[in-house]
Formats: structure tokens, sequence, C-alpha cells
């Protein structure tokens, strides 16, 4: 990939975390408190990541629509913009990103027989619109898979453990980690993690690294917080009657303003 992170991707699409507390604000006036939309998220990147493999795509494809997912709702909200039609056009995005190419109505008929999918092709195309208007047309996602590899070399960790760093950098794109920080600090956190609970000391490997330390922790309180939040995963059915309270008060508050983009569909 030509384009430079420290160039392009850190000034563009790290935030912090300010604005992660400040976003969803109209879906928490709607009645979402902050960790209701943490779920929903958390939901959305499952489902994504469950549809990829579905559909038999490369995890890497997976782990671009959950940031493509993440950044649109940074300036947007659960009330106007169905999220059960951005996760599918999230997907989309990332397959043509990542050069895994799906046509857009085998896609769609994998989405409908997974959840009862209530959209068709045409809205996924014009979604599709919308995704890359509010991505500013920036698709680049720096990942830290390559960096994990480095660091798992150079560690030298035995296999167990290299494993549970992968698992731990899979699920870190069910968390913000992706949003706040670079990708060679998510990878280090991910192995810190995985290095705790396989009683293996990095402490002098880890002295000898230009790194934040403070970063790393902080990927890893991070990590820890989000696999004890989804000790409770939320079902399809909550996940609906979330939306759909919100759609309906915004629709009742806006009544008749025309604001609304994108029609809102009722699942069974």
């Amino acid at each position: 990939m030509a384009a430079s992170y420290w160039d392009s991707h850190c000034s563009r699409n790290l935030v912090s975390k300010e604005q992660l507390e400040n976003s969803h604000a109209e879906d928490r006036l709607l009645g979402l408190t902050r960790e209701h939309i943490q779920q929903l998220n958390v939901f959305f990147c499952t489902s994504i990541a469950e549809l990829a493999k579905q559909l038999k795509l490369r995890q890497r494809v997976a782990a671009t629509a959950m940031v493509y997912f993440r950044r649109t709702y940074l300036c947007n909200n659960f009330c106007r913009m169905d999220p059960r039609l951005v996760y599918v056009a999230s997907l989309y995005l990332a397959c043509k990103a990542e050069e895994s190419l799906v046509q857009a109505k085998h896609l769609v008929g994998h989405a409908k027989s997974y959840r009862k999918w209530p959209y068709d092709v045409k809205d996924l195309l014009d979604m599709e619109m919308v995704l890359l208007e509010d991505l500013d047309f920036n698709l680049i996602v720096f990942s830290p898979y390559r960096d994990l590899v480095t660091y798992l070399a150079d560690s030298g960790v035995e296999t167990p453990c290299a494993q549970r760093a992968w698992g731990a950098l899979n699920d870190s794109y069910r968390s913000d980690v992706n949003l706040l920080y670079p990708p060679h600090v998510v990878a280090l956190g991910c192995l810190c993690l995985a290095a705790g609970s396989c009683n293996v000391d990095l402490a002098p490997w880890l002295g000898k690294l230009n790194v934040d330390l403070g970063q790393v922790a902080a990927v890893v309180t991070d990590l820890t917080s989000m696999y004890a939040q989804q000790a409770a995963v939320i079902s399809l059915e909550e996940c609906n009657r979330r939306i759909e309270l919100v759609g309906t008060r915004w629709d009742s508050s806006a009544a008749g303003s025309g604001e609304r983009r994108h029609q809102r569909v009722t699942l069974a």
C-alpha cells in the first residue's frame, strides 16, 4: 500500500475519546444510553463478521467493514441512518476496497437469509454512495495485522500465546481501540493481553521498544472492558426494539421536516 499511515491516516481517522463521547448525541436524547449504543455497535460489528464468514471473505475485509461502520456513526445517529442497512453496505464497500469483490445481488441474498434483511439491491447501492460521502472517500484502513506478525516473530512467544493474540486482534474491532490508537499500538496491546492470560513475561522485551507503553496499557484496559461487556450480548429482537424506538421517536419529533434521508423498515 503506497499511502503512508503517518502522512494521511493518522491525522484523518484517529479520533479522541472526547469525540467518541460526543457521538450519537441525538440517539442519547431519544433514549439510548451509552451502554445501549456500545452494545449495538458490538452487535453490528459481530453481524459483519458473521456475514463475512458466510460469504467466505478474508478477516481483513470484515475488519475494514467494521472500521467503516464505526467511522460512519462518528457523524451520524442510529435514529437517522438504520444500522441494519449500514452494516451490510459497509461490508459491500469493504469488499471493493480490499479487492474481494462480491456482487451486490449475491450479498443481498446472503443478508436476507442471515437475518431476514428487509432491504434490496437498490437500497444497498444507495447507501454505498452515502457511506462514501460520509467517509470523505477515504477508504484506506491500516490494520494492525502486519504489526502483530512482526511483534510475534520478534518476541518469540509460543504458539498458544500467539493464537490468543490473533484472537484478541480480531475481537478488537468490536471495541473503540482501532479508532483511538495507531495500528502498532493496537497490535502490541493485543499481544500484551494474550501474554497476561498465558502468564508470559514480556517486560524485558517491551523495555527495548520505542513505544508509548501508556497507550498500550490503555488498549489492554479497553479490550478487557470489552470482553466483560460482551458477557451479555443483546439479541436480534432487543436490537430491533432499540433501533425502532429511536427511529419512531425521531420521526415524531421531525414530522413533516423532510430531514430523514433513508426510509426505515420495521422488521417482523
